[in-house]
C-alpha cells in the first residue's frame, strides 16, 4: 500500500516559495469563492495522486480548528459524465442514523490521514441528496486519483 506523501509536497512548496504553503484565494476552511469552479479550487491546492484504496475507510472531518467528525469515506465513483464522486457517510450517533451522500473529489482535501471537506458548510452536507449508485461505477482500490492538499485549520 502507498500512502499518499503530503510531507514531501509541503516540502517542495517550502522548497520552491520559501513558505510552507502557498497563498491560494481559497485557504482550508474556505469554499471557492463566487465565479471559481471546485475544479479551479482543486487545482490550487497540489493535487497529489492516491490510490482509492488508500482513501477507503478514511475519517472525515470539518475544515474548522476543532476538526469536527463528518463521517468515513466507503468508496469513490465515477459518474456517466466521467467525473469522480467521494460517497462519505454523515450524520447519525454512534452509527445508528447515518446516511451515504456523495461530494465531487475536487471538494475534498488530504489533510494527513483525513480528508477534509472544504466545500460545503457541515449544513449543506446534511442537506445533501441520499447517495443512489444508478448511473455511477465504483473504482478499483488500485485506480490512481488526485486529490489535493490542506494545511491544517488551526
Amino acid at each position: 500500500m502507498i500512502p499518499p506523501r503530503p510531507l514531501a509536497a509541503a516540502a517542495l512548496v517550502l522548497l520552491l516559495t520559501g513558505s510552507a504553503y502557498a497563498q491560494s484565494p481559497t485557504p482550508g476552511g474556505m469554499p471557492p469563492p463566487p465565479g471559481m469552479s471546485m475544479a479551479a479550487s482543486a487545482a490550487m491546492r497540489f493535487p497529489q495522486p492516491v490510490r482509492v484504496g488508500d482513501l477507503l475507510h478514511r475519517d472525515v472531518i470539518e475544515p474548522v480548528e476543532s476538526q469536527n467528525y463528518v463521517g468515513k469515506v466507503e468508496q469513490v465513483v465515477s459518474a456517466s459524465n466521467g467525473s469522480l464522486a467521494v460517497v462519505i457517510t454523515v450524520g447519525g450517533f454512534l452509527g445508528f442514523g447515518s446516511r451515504s451522500v456523495s461530494v465531487p473529489v475536487d471538494a475534498l482535501v488530504l489533510l494527513g490521514n483525513v480528508v477534509e471537506v472544504d466545500a460545503f458548510t457541515p449544513a449543506q452536507l446534511r442537506q445533501l441528496p441520499i447517495f443512489s449508485p444508478v448511473g455511477t461505477v465504483p473504482l478499483a482500490p488500485d485506480a490512481i486519483i488526485k486529490v489535493g492538499l490542506a494545511k491544517p485549520s488551526h
